[in-house]
């Protein structure tokens, strides 16, 4: 296949993208570049979602809990690098809409550097504060064992991870969300094959689940990275990592990382109280928060576009856009979220039944999805109108509203009624109420606020 080929039929040119985003109607250009998001936040699924499926499926309720009682702890050792990643897409989008192609090759050389060196530390740190970790979770006993062996083997993907959301971050920046959607696509039926093989039939349990995840994601980030190098030609010519640059993607993407490790330090505190009330609740909660993604990914997906689209725009000075954009799309956003959490309701106990076949656990599971599900198009007006923050760079802002209401109430919330009512309900219940006052919180600060009313 020569060059030219090459380029076409990954996008490397970028100026489909690029266009579909700042010229013709915002809805469709919005709507496009957010779909391979939505479908690769889908295939996203078969990482974590799979080993649950397996474990639960191959072996039992105690492995599925050993798999959700350490999962969290390598979200939170990625949430500042998640952050970061966002940064640096405002960064380079800005760049790639203003045209300035030498400003752009810069962003993503800085932004690899600091993805590369900050993925290496997490990953070491992780493996020292692992078993420790866990114990600080309360986590039981009689699945303290297998969480372990789960975790450390996981964290070794956490460089992999990093660099892989950094790199997907880039692609976005520079209007390309095909290529990521298309590697992440391949990475999650090589994680299903290989889940299939050291589960099902090795029977390595809760280890062969967290080496399918490692393969399979350091797969999509080497082809990721392949590609990239390809297209920015970025082995050529010396790298130019500076100070100012570094600091630019900084200043942006830390508070947001800041407030993705607070939020995930919040939700410890929630599976503190999970695990707290027991086996079938723990294995109950990870059946919801495997489910739920079907929901939050989709979210996040339409969030990724937003910030995309208006990077690009303000980058190109079309700022009449962004503000039609605001309301337009998260109404459609907010109305196709709405009508799939309406679907998997109405096949709930189907649909948990995917993840784990304990009746008990099912049970649970159900009166999680049925408290929560209703509300997801709440979360996301909040995450859209959060994202159009994320692009005018007032990320302190919404840190402050983030660690405020998603985090300090919620565990506030989350004390008072285990206190009172001592229900799993109760820690569901704390979800919807906190979505509420973020979504109320982030729109009478950005559109009463002089600062929001420009760019």
């Amino acid at each position: 296949m020569n060059e030219r080929r090459w380029n076409r039929r990954f996008n490397f040119t970028g100026e489909n993208s690029k266009g579909s985003l700042t010229e013709g109607s915002v809805i469709k250009g919005f709507l496009l570049f957010a779909l391979p998001l939505f479908l690769g936040s889908l295939f996203q699924q078969l990482y974590g979602t799979t080993d649950l499926i397996f474990v639960g499926n191959f072996m039992g309720k105690t492995e599925a809990a050993a798999v959700g009682a350490s999962s969290i702890l390598i979200t939170c050792l990625i949430g500042l690098f998640t952050g970061i990643s966002v940064g640096a897409g405002v960064i380079t989008g800005n760049f790639q809409g203003a045209g300035e192609k030498e400003r752009v090759r810069n962003s993503i050389e800085n932004a690899l550097a600091l993805a590369f060196f900050g993925g290496l530390f997490l990953m070491m740190l992780g493996q020292v504060l692992a078993e420790q970790a866990l114990i600080w979770l309360n986590t039981p006993e009689n699945i303290m064992k297998e969480a372990l062996t789960y975790v450390r083997i996981y964290l070794m993907a956490v460089l992999s991870m990093i660099l892989y959301n950094m790199c997907a971050g880039i692609f976005r920046a520079l209007g390309d969300s095909k290529t990521p959607f298309l590697v992440l696509a391949a990475g999650g039926i090589l994680n299903v094959g290989m889940d299939a093989l050291l589960i099902a039939s090795l029977h390595q349990g809760v280890a062969g689940a967290a080496v399918a995840t490692l393969i399979s994601q350091t797969f999509i980030t080497v082809v990721l990275l392949f590609l990239l190098f390809r297209r920015e030609k970025l082995w050529k010519g010396k790298w130019n990592v500076t100070h100012e640059m570094l600091f630019l993607i900084i200043k942006t993407g830390v508070p947001l990382g800041i407030q993705s490790v607070i939020l995930t330090i919040s939700n410890i505190f929630v599976q503190y109280y999970i695990n707290g009330f027991g086996e079938n609740a723990i294995a109950a909660f990870t059946v919801y928060f495997k489910a739920e993604n079907f929901l939050y990914l989709p979210i996040m997906a339409f969030g990724q576009a937003m910030v995309t689209f208006t990077s690009q725009n303000a980058g190109a000075g079309k700022y009449e856009r962004i503000k039609k954009a605001e309301i337009s799309c998260n109404l459609v956003a907010a109305l196709i979220i709405g009508g799939l959490a309406a679907l998997l309701l109405c096949i709930d106990r189907k649909f948990t039944g995917i993840f784990c076949k304990d009746p008990d656990v099912i049970s649970v599971a159900c009166q999680i999805i049925h408290i929560t599900f209703p509300f997801y198009s709440i979360y996301s007006i909040m995450e859209l109108t959060g994202s159009v923050g994320i692009r005018r760079k007032k990320t302190f802002l919404s840190m402050v509203i983030v660690i405020v209401d998603l985090c300090l109430v919620r565990v506030l919330i989350l004390a008072w009624l285990v206190a009172y009512f001592h229900s799993v309900s109760m820690v569901a219940m704390v979800y919807p109420m906190t979505w509420l006052l973020a979504m109320f919180s982030f729109l009478l600060c950005y559109r009463k606020s002089e600062l929001f009313r420009s760019f």
